[in-house]
């Protein structure tokens, strides 16, 4: 059967991106013509806990996690669940070891913190690294679920590129931090809606929970645990904990958009708990995603619409699912798909905002020193509607360049763990210099890329649980059932599945795999933790080298809270982590012989 949408449900999805441009356009009214850029990046510092754990747990859960890990679990299982795991220690290191440093140096990016630290040679080459990737990322996160929706619900694919991609830009580039973390509410409080429909309805017509689970043991997944400890297992206990662990620990320490949220709450305190709350809710949004893969899978479990043709990508699933499921209820399906389309608006609008505060503080007022801050926050918005042209640019572009961008976000992916070890490196060794973080860096990204190109050249397949048609009428089949082969999916698509691996990866047969190394048919999940522990080690062996007999003197403020204690125990370092308002400008966090007047 042929599903579509229908007037209505086309009326559904333009209203709800209409009361996401709605408020933007309220907040921009309220801020008036003479918003400051404090008011414009963080708030004015004035936002709540509830709005801003909301919106950073909608931030990281794009659609390619409300189309792609339902993708995933429906083809392999729900092993990829056991990184859920890592959402019960993760939440508290961020908030305690790395929320209060970037709280009480108040500063607007992260990549200040670099400055401050090291030198600008290592700031802004993050800068320069992190706003490439992430350009790269809000294309993607616009086309590869617009190209979901266009081919399983036959949404014109100019349609959702244009309408998310403007409208995004538009409020994003006139509200600022206020409108993305209000519609960022909205938006989450959809995708929720949206996953807990799907979940409920699907299991009503299998016959309920356990029969739901017969089925998926009867499919071959209800194996939940793989203790394996080989690394070339894709989803094994290990692999999900520690690169799940890493992978988490760098989103929620090193990611821009949730450190300006983080920073436009009204106290550290705050802060704090609205961090742990924010890693929390993506856990749950992920746990929804996972539910929905299951509940998918176990109603076609008999009737594959992949395997049967009626499906040409497995990312096709959670629409055709929808549609399915809602066929007969005007306007639902409209709903539920407006949950993707939501998905996509808060994780541009969060990059977005990120990319022009980066650029806004490192770059426009490093040129013109003397701007006011009136014209600066115009500036920075016509900088936020240039940059979402690009985005929507990259997006249309992706259609012509897909493989091309699919590396390039791989290779952005490798960066964001050695990003995260240069952070560490600065707050828990208190030897580190800007040479050692630099060498890290490289380190890092360059043992991320053999590791990449090895895999590229060695692929490693491993068996994926089968898919059956038996059930299937071979009336509604566009593929005979005697032509079904075994599906299995490639063991090291991509770095970081989640980005864009678990979305974009066509279904294909089995094909022998080359033999090489084992190194690089290690599971993607470990390269997190692989290119990150590489940047801290190689980094504190160069720094320590570079600085042997001339230690330098570092401020407490720049180190983790407790680090800082034994620092200041250790070294007598008489700088007072209270008095960081004394600080005149980031010159005196740089040279820490200038002390602050108490």
């Amino acid at each position: 059967m042929a599903f579509g949408l229908t007037v209505l449900d086309y009326f559904v999805i333009l209203g709800m991106l209409a009361i996401s441009a709605g408020i933007g356009i309220f907040f921009a009214v309220k801020a008036g013509r003479r918003q400051s850029s404090k008011d414009y990046f963080l708030g004015n510092q004035q936002m709540g806990v509830i709005p801003v754990s909301f919106s950073l747990a909608a931030t990281v859960m794009s659609a390619v996690t409300y189309l792609g890990t339902p993708a995933e679990i429906y083809m392999h299982g729900p092993r990829y669940g056991l990184g859920l795991i890592c959402r019960i220690h993760t939440p508290l290191i961020v908030a305690i070891l790395f929320v209060p440093v970037f709280y009480r140096l108040k500063v607007t990016t992260i990549y200040e913190y670099l400055g401050m630290r090291f030198n600008n040679t290592v700031r802004y080459t993050v800068v320069a690294i992190k706003c490439l990737f992430e350009f790269i990322y809000m294309g993607i996160v616009i086309y590869t679920p617009a190209l979901a929706l266009s081919l399983a619900a036959n949404i014109s694919l100019p349609f959702s590129i244009l309408s998310v991609g403007l409208i995004c830009t538009f409020y994003t580039s006139i509200g600022g931090i206020k409108a993305v973390i209000w519609t960022d509410v909205f938006q989450a409080l959809s995708m929720v809606v949206g996953a807990g429909a799907m979940i409920i309805a699907g299991t009503a017509k299998i016959g309920g929970v356990a029969e739901g689970w017969r089925r998926a043991v009867e499919g071959g997944r209800g194996d939940l645990m793989e203790l394996s400890p080989d690394p070339t297992v894709r989803f094994s206990l290990w692999s999900t904990v520690i690169g799940g662990t890493f992978a988490w620990l760098y989103t929620g320490a090193s990611i821009q958009g949730l450190v300006q949220r983080y920073n436009s709450c009204r106290t550290e305190r705050e802060a704090q708990i609205a961090s742990w709350l924010g890693l929390i809710g993506m856990g749950i949004i992920e746990m929804l995603a996972i539910a929905t893969g299951m509940t998918a899978y176990a109603y076609y479990y008999d009737c594959d619409p992949l395997t049967s043709g009626k499906m040409s990508r497995s990312d096709q699933i959670v629409p055709y699912f929808i549609l399915d499921l809602f066929q007969s209820y005007r306007g639902v399906p409209g709903l539920m798909i407006g949950g993707a389309f939501c998905a996509s608006l808060s994780s541009m609008s969060s990059v977005l905002n990120g990319i022009v505060a980066a650029v806004g503080q490192d770059f426009v007022k490093r040129m013109w020193p003397n701007l006011s801050d009136f014209r600066y926050a115009l500036t920075v918005k016509a900088l936020s509607f240039a940059f979402g042209l690009v985005a929507i640019a990259l997006a249309f572009l992706a259609s012509v360049l897909g493989d091309v961008l699919k590396t390039a976000s791989s290779i952005g992916a490798m960066v964001c763990g050695p990003v995260f070890g240069i952070y560490v490196l600065g707050m828990f060794v208190p030897r580190a210099n800007s040479e050692g973080a630099m060498g890290g860096l490289i380190a890092g990204v360059t043992i991320g890329l053999v590791q990449y190109i090895g895999a590229q050249m060695y692929p490693s397949t491993r068996d994926a649980p089968p898919l059956s048609v038996d059930g299937c009428l071979l009336d509604n089949m566009t593929t005979p059932a005697a032509m079904y082969t075994e599906v299995t999916t490639p063991q090291q698509s991509t770095m970081y599945d989640q980005l864009i691996g678990n979305i974009s990866n066509p279904i294909s047969p089995e094909i022998p795999a080359t033999e090489g190394p084992a190194f690089f048919a290690m599971s993607y999940l470990y390269l997190p933790a692989l290119t990150t522990t590489t940047c801290v080690v190689i980094g504190a062996i160069i720094s320590y080298i570079t600085s042997w007999g001339n230690p330098r003197n570092v401020d407490p403020r720049l180190l983790t809270p407790i680090v800082a204690r034994y620092y200041r125990d250790a070294t007598n370092n008489d700088y007072e982590l209270e008095s960081y308002e004394k600080y005149d400008s980031v010159k005196q966090l740089q040279n820490p012989d200038i002390k602050d007047e108490v």
